[in-house]
Formats: structure tokens, sequence, C-alpha cells
């Protein structure tokens, strides 16, 4: 059962919902007022009047041009410098962190979950939630030697008794079996069939992988609306085993097609069970890693997603390739791009149908830092490997990383 502390946490994360789906509502449909609005419904999340006005001032600046990139960027510091002595708490500067990115402040946005770890750290946990957000705080910050520690002492409750399972198996991933504790699928056909094989999971970024030495791999790939076949030119010959769905897709087959085209793939696995409502018969409903993400309002992405689901069956040797984290020009191939129906088309190969701060309000929204966090620290560990465009991008630094980000697609507002 929650505790006063508790409750109260649960009342910011809910407000700090309702103002970061607000503001990014406005800001996709280029409302400046709405944006305005938002935050100033919301600024009890931000610390008061003053710092809600002056978030304001800069998400509208942004949106209406009247501030450059680096001028943001300033200005959010600016914030950060005004509130870091304030009393706001972890879930406000989560917050700060959060809408920095939707309009593109990927740099500056560092300070503001920075700060967040750093007051959850200095804290000491009164119960066990608690307990899961100061494991979260080491894990994000890479200090794992304290995740151990955190780990160790655990009370596990029916609210936390799950997060616990995930941060057990991920700890035993990155210590090779030394700590925590395994989660393992082993049994049933999943796990028959993947057992002790190589998988390749399959972005949809260029990728100079080859073939060579996997033979007999299985491929895992995203699926989207469109787009369940993949030509026979490219690395991997179109080959596709494991085919893997987000909600977003899952509802589009359930109301266009009934996954009539899924037939082919020896599994479909689906970020939730919706899948149930299609007739199929090679399907499942994979193991995600939203537990593991700093903040309950940060969405999982797919490659992630992948290799996460599949490093539950026992002596799998995982390749990942096609994925840089967005940290290139080309993020999707011209046989990967989405079709986004409710927006008269295609994306472009950075991901975007043209709307401003399109992909800025998706990254801000997935939390790229994070997952570059979680699979730079298992490629670290051996759990996984990565081809040489995807090594390159889990070897920068937080910061060099973000910096790639502002200047790919934060300065254009994209």
């Amino acid at each position: 059962m929650y505790t006063l502390a508790g409750i109260s946490t649960g009342l910011r994360l809910r407000a700090a919902r309702v103002l970061l789906n607000g503001l990014k509502a406005s800001i996709e449909a280029g409302e400046r007022d709405g944006a305005a609005h938002a935050l100033q419904r919301g600024q009890s999340v931000l610390g008061g009047r003053a710092s809600a006005r002056a978030v304001a001032d800069i998400v509208t600046g942004r949106m209406d041009q009247r501030l450059s990139h680096e001028q943001a960027s300033d200005a959010f510091n600016e914030v950060f410098q005004r509130l870091r002595h304030s009393s706001l708490p972890p879930t406000g500067w989560f917050v700060l962190e959060n809408l920095s990115r939707a309009v593109g402040c990927f740099v500056a946005s560092q300070a503001f979950g920075e700060h967040a770890r750093a007051l959850i750290v200095a804290s000491r946990p009164q119960n066990d939630r608690q307990r899961t957000e100061l494991f979260l705080a080491h894990l994000h910050s890479r200090d794992i030697d304290s995740a151990i520690q955190t780990w160790h002492t655990r009370v596990p409750a029916s609210h936390t008794a799950e997060f616990w399972t995930d941060a057990g198996h991920l700890l035993w991933l990155l210590t090779a079996g030394e700590h925590g504790m395994a989660d393992l699928i082993d049994k049933g056909s999943w796990s028959q069939a993947l057992r002790g094989q190589q998988v390749v999971a399959m972005g949809p970024a260029p990728s100079s992988l080859t073939t060579s030495g996997l033979d007999d791999a299985l491929v895992a790939r995203v699926i989207a609306p469109g787009m369940t076949t993949w030509p026979s030119t490219d690395q991997l010959g179109g080959q596709c085993d494991l085919a893997y769905a987000n909600s977003d897709t899952t509802k589009w087959f359930i109301a266009h097609e009934g996954g009539q085209s899924l037939a082919d793939f020896s599994f479909v696995s689906f970020r939730t069970s919706s899948w149930k409502a299609m007739a199929l018969t090679n399907a499942r409903t994979a193991r995600h890693h939203k537990a593991l993400m700093p903040m309950p309002f940060d969405k999982t992405n797919m490659v992630p997603l992948i290799a996460w689901d599949v490093l539950h069956v026992p002596d799998v040797q995982l390749r990942v390739a096609g994925t840089t984290f967005f940290a290139s020009r080309t993020a999707y191939t011209s046989h990967d791009v989405r079709l986004k129906e409710d927006r008269g088309g295609h994306t472009d190969q950075r991901g975007s149908t043209g709307i401003p701060f399109e992909r800025c309000l998706s990254f801000s929204s997935h939390n790229l830092s994070a997952h570059h966090t979680l699979m730079s620290l298992l490629a670290e560990a051996g759990a996984l490997s990565f081809d040489p465009e995807g090594s390159a991008v889990v070897g920068l630094s937080m910061t060099e990383y973000l910096r790639e980000i502002d200047t790919l697609y934060g300065v254009g507002a994209v």
C-alpha cells in the first residue's frame, strides 16, 4: 500500500502527464497560446508561476522563431541556474528535461535530468517505491555498483515486485550472472526456437553489417503499416523471422486487416496483449523494458525492446544492427520509412512528415538518452554486440550523443 509520500508522488506524476500531454499537443498543432496555457496550468509542477512563465517564453519563442536554438538553449540553462537551489522535487526536474527536448534543446536538457537523479541519490528512501527510484537514478548515472547495493536492500511489495524482477535480470546481464537474478524464458516454443541461436536485431537505419558468420541466424525486425517485407537486396536478403510491432502498428493491423499479412513470420511479438483481437497463431506479447526507464511517462523504443525481449532466452547471441539511436542523417532506409496514415502519407528518412518539432516531440517522449544508456551498458557488459555504426554511437558520452541529436534535429526544429 502506498504511503502518503507515495500518494503525493502519484499526484505529481498525474499533473506532470497532464502538463506534458497538453504542451506537446499544442506544439504539434502549432498553437502558441495553447502551449503557454498548458505551462501556466502546470506551474505547480515547474516550481511556480515565475519558472512556468520563463519556460513558456522559451517554448513559444522557439515555436514562432523568435529564439534560435542557441538562444533557447541558453535560456534553459538560465532556468536551471535559477532553480537549482529550489525545493523543486525530482519529478519537476524530469519534466523540465522532457519539455526542453520537445523544442529541440537536447544538450541543455541534460542538466535537468542529472539534477533530478542527484536529488534522488541524496535522499534516503522511505519505502520500497522510493528504493526503485534510487535504483534507476544510479542506473542512469551509470553507477552500477550503487545500483547493485540498492538491489540488495530491496523489500519487494505488490506494487514493486515486477520492477525488481526486471532490475534483477538487468543486473544479471550486466554482471555476467554475478549479481541480480535471471528472469529467463526456458519453456515453450519461443524459447525452443531461440535458445542457443544467433539473433540479429535489424533496425531501419543503414548498416555495414555483412552476412559473414550469420548463415543460420534468426533475424528480428520492426514492422509497420505497409512495411512487412524487405527487398532481397538488403544486407540480410530481406529475411525476417521475428517481427515486432509497437502499439500504434498493432492498432492499425487490428483496424485494417486483422493481421492477414503476418502469417509468414515465425513469431510476431507485440508490445501489449492487444494482438489477441486478431486471429493469429504465431503471436506473443514481448517482454518490455518500460520499468527501467527513468519516469513512468517515458515510452519504449522498439530496437531496445527487441534486445530486452530476446535477452530473456538462455544462450542467445544477440547482434544489433541498423540503429544509431537517430544520431545519423538517415534514420530510415528507403524501404523502412513509415506510413503515418493520420498525417496523410509516409515519413521522410529522418522519420518526419514535415511538422515542426515532430521528431523532437517523439524523442522527448521516448527518452533517447535513457535508451542510449541501457544499450551502451549492455554492450559494454558483452550481453550483446553492435554493427560498426551502432558501436560508434553507443561509445559516445551522453553529452556527445545529445550534441549529435541537437545538430541533426534540434537546430532545425525537425
